[in-house]
């Protein structure tokens, strides 16, 4: 039997060997790939940033818009590092946020060394990729921030930066003090949300402040006091060193559970199979269904419509993390749409990314029939018939979540036109939702069709079949767009977002036949292909 060496230094020895194991790795590099990559990168960065600054422009606020960003703009970034220190204490109370490797997890965590020294050379190379990440953004935000606030632009690039930096840290030192004092996950859950709506409710005037407002005021000191944002750094310094202290008590059954679910996360984020990254991201939160439903829907004989009261139990028995994060989707969605109207057309991706979201999570029942094809074939019903009947109950889902959408929209400025033009938009932001939903879980991409095209054109063909969803999705939340380009030109912005709403109506009824009849358009498109593929080929 091995018996280790009393007199060895094996934290010397686990240093020395991550190092040689760095040196392997960077000697299997293939530079050229990886310069590749990088410029690709730079490239694509490059080419986001120029675009996002077109849409921002370069002209100065007014008067009144400075006075409104100077009295609001510390709330809204408070929500921002409050959406961020949520995930982080979610995170930390499910064994985040580092990920190790199973074998460091089974091998180096159960050696005889100390714990704390063998995490934290993997902590910190965590943290130094995600300040410096957080660190270019916050310089690209503040950048294009000074092209259009008064102050000089050096001053918003260094607030910008400062800010998204001590956000990050912040989140990250939650998560690693609430995984190294263990935090039950519903008292993470309780907090962020907590924390969440505070900021929220700050923004909409509900309250005089929050808690995360000091965080806030650091991307604001160009015209705001600079103590309160001291503070702020000298907390999240604070946190991060407890959790580096104390991150040797962190739980070892729940770092090689998320080590292996985070492992099978990344191979399906590479296939783009967007239904496994979202089964694998719950198994990884422990989000579980109910045992007992929120309220009990009783069956009487024979039932008609099955398929909606199906769908309508499985939402009744939704968790209440589930809950909660379609309630913060569409508070989210509201608010970037209200940032829409008031000038700023980059928050309409925001609002696309939000309704994607909520619509993967509302059409969880037509997933599940993805998930069981032998039992929706032994059911005699048509396939295609039994997912259209599913969107039935996704849309009704999508529509409470765009109505909360509207009721934060509202808040922040209330008013009779505001209500009847939140309502015109709420039904087509719905739809977006659902249908960018339903495409991305109905088209199934296949890797064998890249093979048979072009290397040409396979790049731009992954491109748009990834933005397929998020587009359809975004398409929901272009009335508000239509709205303030009428309001601009002194029209009716309400007969505007009708118009384009109908448009929306329109292109989610092609998606329903599309589910309908997906199987029929796919034998007649590959009949078309074999027919002028068969004509090529003739002498």
């Amino acid at each position: 039997m091995f018996t280790a060496d009393p007199d060895a230094d094996l934290e010397y020895s686990l240093t020395e060997w991550r190092r040689w194991r760095k040196r392997r790795q960077l000697a299997h590099i293939d530079w050229i790939d990886a310069l590749y990559w990088a410029d690709l990168t730079a490239v694509c960065s490059a080419a986001a940033f120029y675009v996002l600054a077109g849409f921002i422009g370069d002209s100065r606020l007014t008067a009144d818009q400075m006075a409104t960003v100077t009295t609001h703009g510390d709330a809204w970034l408070a929500t921002l590092a409050a959406l961020a220190l949520a995930v982080g204490l979610r995170s930390g109370s499910r064994g985040g946020p580092l990920v190790l490797e199973q074998a460091d997890v089974r091998h180096v965590l159960l050696a005889p060394v100390d714990r704390g020294r063998a995490l934290r050379g993997p902590v910190l190379r965590q943290l130094r990729f995600l300040v410096f990440v957080a660190a270019v953004v916050g310089l690209a935000v503040g950048h294009l921030a000074g092209r259009r606030l008064e102050g000089h632009a050096a001053g918003w690039m260094a607030c910008g930066t400062i800010f998204a930096v001590v956000t990050v840290v912040l989140a990250f030192g939650a998560a690693l003090t609430a995984a190294a004092w263990r935090l039950p996950s519903w008292a993470g859950t309780v907090i962020g949300f907590g924390l969440v709506a505070g900021a929220v409710a700050d923004v909409a005037g509900a309250v005089p402040g929050s808690p995360m407002t000091a965080v806030g005021s650091i991307g604001m000191w160009p015209v705001s006091p600079v103590a309160p944002g001291l503070v702020a750094i000298v907390v999240a310094l604070g946190l991060l060193g407890i959790g580096l202290a104390r991150i040797g008590n962190v739980s070892l059954e729940a770092a090689e559970r998320r080590s292996t679910l985070v492992g099978q996360l990344r191979f399906a984020a590479t296939l783009q199979d967007v239904r496994t990254v979202v089964v694998l991201r719950r198994q990884l939160a422990l989000e579980l269904p109910r045992l007992r439903p929120w309220v009990t829907v009783k069956v009487r004989g024979t039932e008609r419509f099955p398929v909606w009261k199906r769908g309508l139990r499985g939402v009744l028995r939704w968790p209440a993390a589930r809950v909660g994060r379609l309630l913060l989707l569409g508070v989210a969605a509201g608010l970037a749409l209200r940032g829409v109207w008031a000038g700023t057309t980059p928050l309409l991706a925001l609002a696309g990314v939000a309704l994607l979201l909520a619509g993967l999570d509302s059409s969880e029942a037509l997933a599940q029939e993805l998930d069981h094809p032998s039992r929706s074939g032994s059911m005699p019903l048509p396939l295609p018939v039994l997912q259209v009947r599913h969107l039935a109950v996704a849309t009704a889902a999508m529509v409470v979540v765009a109505l909360v959408g509207a009721a934060a929209a509202l808040l922040v400025e209330p008013s009779m036109p505001g209500l009847a033009l939140a309502m015109v938009c709420a039904g087509p932001a719905a739809m977006g939702g659902v249908a960018g939903a339903g495409v991305s879980l109905l088209a199934v991409p296949d890797p064998a069709d890249a093979l048979l095209m072009p290397a040409e054109v396979t790049g731009l063909f992954q491109a748009f079949r990834v933005a397929r969803p998020f587009l359809l999705s975004t398409a929901g939340a272009l009335p508000v767009l239509a709205a303030r380009a009428a309001a601009d030109a002194g029209r009716s912005p309400v007969d505007a977002a009708a118009s384009v709403g109908g448009l929306m109506t329109f292109v989610f009824a092609l998606f329903v036949v599309w589910v309908w009849q997906r199987d029929k358009l796919q034998a007649a498109m590959s009949a078309a292909v074999n027919a002028s593929g068969g004509k090529r080929d003739e002498p």
